[in-house]
C-alpha cells in the first residue's frame, strides 16, 4: 500500500514538473507585454462605431478632454488599431508627458506595430517618472530578452519585478528568468 501511494506521489510530481515545462516553453514561445497600467472598467460595446462616434464629437467639442482621449485609445487598442491608438495617447501625453497609463499603452502600441526599440524608450520613459514600476520593468525585460537579444539587461528589469509588489507579474517574471537561463531559450527573430 505505501509503494502505491509513493509511486502515486512519483507520478503526481512527473505531471507536474510537465505541466511547468510546458508552460515555461509556452512563455518562451510567446512571449508578451504587458497591456493595461491598471485594470479599467469599459462599457461591453467596445466596437461599437456609434460609441466612437459619440467621444470624437466629444473631443471636437472639447480638444482638452482627457477621458475622451484615453477612452478612445482603449477602444482602438482593442480593435486592433494599433497607429490610431496611439495617436490618441500622444495627444494625451502631449497634455500630460507623464501620465503612466498613456505611456504604457503607447508602448503597447508600438510594441504591436513591430517598433520595438521604441517601445522600449517609452518604457524606459515611465521609469522615469516611477523608477519601481513593476509593468514599465516587465515589458522592457520582455523587449530586451525576445525581441532585442540584450539578455542582461532583460534579467536586470525582470529581477526588478521578482522583487516587487506585484506577484501575479512576479510569477511571469520567475518564469521569464527561468527561460532564459535555459540552454535551450531562443529570441522569436533566431528560430
Amino acid at each position: 500500500m505505501n509503494r502505491a501511494v509513493a509511486m502515486g506521489g512519483r507520478f503526481a510530481l512527473a505531471v507536474a514538473v510537465l505541466i511547468g515545462l510546458a508552460a515555461l516553453a509556452y512563455r518562451v514561445e510567446h512571449p508578451s507585454i504587458v497591456v493595461h497600467e491598471e485594470r479599467r472598467s469599459v462599457n461591453q460595446g467596445m466596437g461599437d462605431m456609434a460609441e466612437v462616434s459619440a467621444l470624437m464629437e466629444r473631443l471636437q467639442a472639447n480638444p482638452e478632454d482627457q477621458d475622451a482621449m484615453r477612452h478612445l485609445g482603449m477602444l482602438f487598442m482593442q480593435m486592433g488599431a494599433w497607429a490610431r491608438a496611439m495617436s490618441f495617447w500622444d495627444m494625451l501625453l502631449g497634455k500630460v508627458p507623464e501620465d503612466l497609463e498613456a505611456l504604457n499603452q503607447k508602448g503597447v502600441c508600438l510594441f504591436q506595430l513591430g517598433r520595438h526599440p521604441e517601445a522600449a524608450e517609452v518604457f524606459s520613459r515611465m521609469l522615469q517618472v516611477d523608477a519601481q514600476n513593476p509593468h514599465a520593468h516587465y515589458n522592457l525585460g520582455v523587449l530586451y530578452a525576445y525581441y532585442l537579444n540584450a539578455t542582461d539587461t532583460a534579467r536586470g528589469h525582470f529581477e526588478a519585478v521578482v522583487r516587487g509588489p506585484d506577484a501575479r507579474l512576479a510569477a511571469q517574471a520567475k518564469e521569464d528568468l527561468a527561460a532564459l537561463g535555459a540552454e535551450n531559450a531562443l529570441t522569436p527573430q533566431s528560430r
